[in-house]
Formats: structure tokens, C-alpha cells, sequence
């Protein structure tokens, strides 16, 4: 009988784990996840790349001069493949944003849907997927040009994808945008991902904002492409602006960061949490402000804050003063970047009612949309009003900006053109928004930007700000006939390569 009972445990272990695999499987570590899950990572990951400061990462606030570095100014030189800035941000965008979009797309084709409000919410779920994609693409397009597009990301039939023509991708993306939007103001009642959306909250009134997000997103690559097909682009922003864009800064597409570690804004990693004095505002950038209205632009204080002990030696007439852009700095010497951008919870923001103003004023000059300069100083207006509020500035200060000798949209003794109007103003609005100032840059040529002479000793591509990200050097290496083919199709794997929509 002895022996029996000893048995007894060992029989109930088998069949209590009739497979024995179980017994392999990590509980704390699922193989298995949730489309929410991928979405919600999937916009986290894409507005860190486009936030952050770290120069692993990207460099896009030193290419706009908007800010510089202290110790090490390899950046503000133009060396991007040092810390292969290129391999990080192609990486990013496309393992960690649109991977996991495609995989939660594919997660949520495959659901099955017994009711109209179930096929609806299923549509809003694949539709701003779709938005995030083609925003994704839209930044890769921007960046590098050429880039992977119908054959990425199937690693099984295209291990080694082509490269699509850049132009070719603006098309197809506008026109899925387009779409996008329909569908979501179709199904206006019924939520998408809930609290999954970390971005717009996922609610029933998210898809009206998702669908101004597209719509916004068409205005400003048709921009972009007015230089290069002006008919076409007339048409596409004309049919965004009645579709519905962003109507006021309630709108932004944003994320609003947590103070818990591993969810705060990237830039209080890089500013506060480093312990390092890696950035500080560029004097272009500084100056410029400083000297649009006596006692400076009244963003200025939101921007920057002058340390007092030691305090910076201010030049006469100024309130601030910023770093030489493209050199080493001492910290301790000049103006700081403000404590509102060390705030963890600080919103990272991809795009603003303050850019589609500027884009709506420059399509009026270009006579994209009716109207003229008249048109074009209204949204010229409305978009330094808009950037102003949402930096706290009080109204009576924003009303004297704007009646200013140096901002005021018709005043003649200015001389200045519209693209110097519009230039220089997205270029203060557009602060914190690297991207997005470095792409006003590159299309209206203003502010006009200067390389630093330390880049230019360094060779004949230096001498002249970057207006594209050279290839990832991985590409070079294991993708080698299809890049070789992409550098040749723009021109030469160059950051003075200009982008197809950049003719002047």
C-alpha cells in the first residue's frame, strides 16, 4: 500500500500538464498580444522619434538652428552617420511604427463583425492605422526621399525591398488620407481604440479629430508639392479645406506624456534625467527673435530663461542670447532652453493649428486656394495668434505682435516677400517642432540659414545647410542594388540632395 501512495503524486503531475510544452512558457512574457497593444507602442514610438533631442536619434532642431549643442557640436557640423542617426530614425520608422502598425492591422481584418456598429468601429480602427501609416511614410518620404514602400515590410516576399519613387508615394498617400477621412466622418458615433489611443483619446468625438489630422496631413504635402505640380495641389487643398482640417488648437495631434518613468517626454530624459548640458538655444534662432519687436518676441520667455548665477552676459538691447551655432559652448555663458520643455509630461507635438495656418497662408500667395495676400494675411495671422495662445501668451500682447512695423503682414516698408513673412514667423511658431521648421526651411528658403564654418572646412557637401538625411548605412550594406538604384533615381546619396518637391 506504501507504494501505491507514493504514486499518487506523480500520476496527478502528468495528467494535470497533459502538454508538456506548457512548461516552456514564460507567463511573463506573452507570445502572443492584442492590436490595442501594438497600436498604442506604435504611436509612442513614433512621436519619440519626433520629439527627442537625443542625437542617437535624431538631429532636426539643429538643422532648423533652432537650438545647438555645448561639448560635442559634431551634429551641428553635419555629421550624421558618426551615431548613425539615418540607420535610427529608417529603423524606428519602420520596425517599431509601422511593423506594428501592419500587424494590428492585420489583427483587425481578421475580427469578425455581427453588427453595424462593430463593422463601423472595425472601420475607424483600420482607418486611423491608416492615418498614422501614411503620416509614418510622409516623414520617411521628407527625410530621404526615395524610400521603401509597396514592397516593405514583407520580409518573406521582399527581404530586400525597392525603393519607390518619392512622388509616386505623396499621391497614393494623399489619396489614402482622402479616404481615410470619408470613413471616418462616415462613422462619426462609433469609437475606435478607446484608451488604446493615447493620442486623441479614441472616443466617438476622436474620429472628427482624426479626420482633421488627414485632412491637415493632405494640405501640407500638397504644399510641398506645389512647386512641382501646382494644379494638383490646388485641387487636393482645396478638397482637404472643405473635407474639414484642424479648426483651433484643440485639434493638435499630441501626445500627452505621464510622469512615470518609461512614459515621460523623451526631452526630459535628454535634458533633465542625463545630468548633461548638451543643448542650448542657437543665437540665429535667439537674435532673430529678439529683434522682430523691442523687448523680443513675447514667446521668448515660454522658450528661454537666463540663469542667474552665473547670469549670461546679455548684449545691449537684447533679453537673450544663444549659443554659436555649429561650435563648442560654454553651458554656463549663454541663455538656456525654459523649464517648461524639461516638464516630463510635457505634449509631444506632430502637428498644430499654428503649421496649417502658415501652409494656408503660403497656398493663398501661391493661389492654391482663393484669395491672395488678403486670404494669406488672414491665416498669416491666425497662425502666429494660434502658436501664441498655445504657448500662453495673453491676448493684448499677441494684438500688438501683430500690429508690429516687423510682423505686420501689409506693411510695405518691410520689404519683405511672402516667403520671408511666412518663413520667419513658421520658423519662431514652429519651436520645439524640429521636422516640421527644417521642412519649412527647405521649401521657402527662409529664415536664410548659414552653415557653420567649422562644416564647411570639413568639405564641398558642408557648405550649405542639410536638406536631407543621407540612406542608413545598413542599406548600403545589406540592400546594396536596390539603394544604389534609389541614390541614382534622386540625383546622389547626398544631404545636399534636394527632395523632389524642393526646386528651389
Amino acid at each position: 500500500m506504501k507504494k501505491i501512495f507514493l504514486l499518487i503524486p506523480a500520476i496527478t503531475m502528468i495528467f494535470s500538464c497533459s502538454d508538456l510544452t506548457e512548461m516552456n512558457v514564460d507567463p511573463k512574457k506573452p507570445t502572443i498580444t492584442k492590436s490595442e497593444f501594438l497600436f498604442s507602442n506604435a504611436e509612442k514610438k513614433l512621436v519619440d522619434q519626433m520629439v527627442s533631442t537625443s542625437v542617437n536619434n535624431n538631429v532636426f532642431r539643429l538643422f532648423a538652428q533652432q537650438w545647438t549643442e555645448t561639448t560635442y557640436p559634431n551634429e551641428s557640423q553635419y555629421d550624421i552617420t558618426g551615431r548613425k542617426i539615418p540607420d535610427t530614425h529608417f529603423l524606428v520608422m519602420y520596425r517599431d511604427v509601422l511593423a506594428d502598425l501592419l500587424d494590428a492591422k492585420k489583427m483587425i481584418a481578421a475580427l469578425p463583425t455581427a453588427t453595424p456598429s462593430e463593422v463601423a468601429i472595425k472601420e475607424n480602427k483600420l482607418a486611423v492605422i491608416d492615418v498614422l501609416e501614411s503620416y509614418t511614410y510622409s516623414v520617411l518620404v521628407d527625410t530621404f526621399g526615395n524610400v521603401p514602400y509597396s514592397q516593405a515590410l514583407d520580409i518573406i516576399k521582399y527581404p530586400l525591398p525597392a525603393y519607390d519613387d518619392a512622388k509616386t508615394i505623396y499621391t497614393d498617400l494623399i489619396k489614402r488620407l482622402a479616404a481615410d477621412a470619408v470613413i471616418l466622418k462616415k462613422n462619426s458615433a462609433d469609437p475606435n481604440f478607446g484608451a488604446a489611443d493615447i493620442i486623441y483619446t479614441g472616443t466617438a468625438a476622436s474620429n472628427a479629430k482624426w479626420a482633421k489630422f488627414a485632412n491637415s496631413l493632405i494640405i501640407r504635402m500638397a504644399v510641398n508639392l506645389s512647386d512641382v505640380d501646382p494644379t494638383y495641389a490646388a485641387t487636393q487643398v482645396q478638397a482637404a479645406l472643405a473635407s474639414g482640417p484642424l479648426a483651433s488648437n484643440a485639434d493638435n495631434t499630441k501626445l500627452t506624456y505621464l510622469t512615470t518613468t518609461g512614459n515621460q517626454n523623451p526631452l526630459f530624459a535628454d535634458l533633465v534625467t542625463s545630468k548633461r548640458f548638451d543643448f542650448i538655444p542657437a543665437e540665429p534662432f535667439v537674435a532673430a527673435m529678439d529683434a522682430v519687436v523691442p523687448g523680443g518676441d513675447p514667446r521668448m520667455p515660454k522658450y528661454f530663461v537666463n540663469a542667474t548665477s552665473p547670469a549670461p552676459v546679455i548684449p545691449a538691447g537684447r533679453t537673450f542670447v544663444g549659443g554659436t551655432y555649429g561650435e563648442q559652448n560654454v553651458y554656463a555663458t549663454y541663455s538656456h532652453i525654459s523649464a517648461t520643455l524639461d516638464n516630463p509630461a510635457f505634449p509631444g507635438t506632430i502637428f498644430d493649428f499654428a503649421e496649417l495656418n502658415f501652409l494656408l497662408a503660403e497656398a493663398a500667395e501661391k493661389n492654391l486656394i482663393p484669395g491672395g495676400s488678403a486670404k494669406a494675411k488672414t491665416y498669416y495671422d491666425a497662425g502666429i495668434t494660434a502658436s501664441m495662445a498655445d504657448w500662453g501668451v495673453a491676448q493684448p500682447a499677441i494684438t500688438t505682435y501683430l500690429a508690429s512695423p516687423k510682423v505686420d503682414y501689409n506693411n510695405a516698408l518691410s520689404g519683405a516677400t511672402y516667403k520671408e513673412k511666412i518663413g520667419t514667423q513658421a520658423w519662431f511658431a514652429l519651436y520645439n517642432r524640429g521636422f516640421e521648421a527644417w521642412t519649412s526651411y527647405r521649401r521657402l528658403d527662409f529664415p536664410i540659414l548659414k552653415a557653420p564654418v567649422s562644416a564647411i572646412n570639413r568639405g564641398e557637401e558642408f557648405k550649405t545647410v542639410p536638406v536631407r538625411y543621407t540612406y542608413p548605412g545598413v542599406e548600403v550594406t545589406i540592400n546594396g542594388t536596390n539603394y544604389s538604384k534609389a541614390a541614382s533615381d534622386i540625383g546622389g546619396d547626398k544631404m545636399t540632395t534636394k527632395l523632389f518637391w524642393d526646386k528651389f
